[in-house]
């Protein structure tokens, strides 16, 4: 159980982040509502992830006009994104394979000892590269970005989750609720 969700927490959170972003291109360019958003799943409370992590904002039209982004920047920002989502794509199959090999090993009838350890530390070594492929994506952008771009960024992306979080729709499925009709309700003796 205890390897289940070591394996989920380490390895599905971050390629959830960078499987799951939404690009959507509005068909009125004045549309007011940003043509980028975030994952489809809630942040824990208080995380608040780096901006640029979670969105291709040098794909925006009116982020790119507000941030003055260079079209070498454009094009360094698509790159470096690019070969950052084949190597959590290739990190999440290494560490998948370690995973495998090891539930292999607690499956067999006799536990090689030595084996074990042997893939929970291949094992480890495929999560922690995926630790350093994701902060090596939070950093990017910033490598890229000017001091005053990567300023202006942070607040356009602070405004928009506090936008985001001021209207945030109530649960799509709200339980029903029942009602016993009276000729039901005679107590049970």
């Amino acid at each position: 159980m205890k390897l289940a969700f070591v394996f989920t927490a380490v390895l599905v959170f971050p390629l959830m982040a960078a499987a799951q972003t939404n690009i959507t291109v509005p068909t009125n360019p004045q549309a007011t509502q940003s043509a980028v958003t975030t994952p489809d799943f809630p942040f824990p409370k208080g995380f608040n992830p780096p901006a640029g992590l979670f969105d291709q904002f040098w794909n925006d039209p009116e982020c790119t006009a507000e941030l003055h982004l260079t079209d070498v920047q454009r094009k360094q920002l698509k790159d470096a994104a690019l070969a950052q989502r084949l190597a959590l794509i290739d990190g999440g199959a290494d560490a998948l394979k370690a995973f495998t090999r090891l539930s292999a090993l607690l499956e067999a009838d006799q536990l090689d000892d030595a084996a074990y350890k042997q893939q929970l530390d291949a094992l480890a070594a495929a999560t922690g590269k995926l630790v350093l492929d994701v902060g090596e994506m939070t950093v990017s952008p910033r490598r890229i970005l000017t001091l005053e771009q990567w300023r202006k960024l942070q607040s356009l992306q602070r405004a928009k989750r506090a936008a985001a979080a001021s209207s945030v729709p109530p649960p799509a499925h709200q339980p029903k609720k029942y009602t016993v009709p009276e000729s039901l309700q005679t107590p049970i003796r």
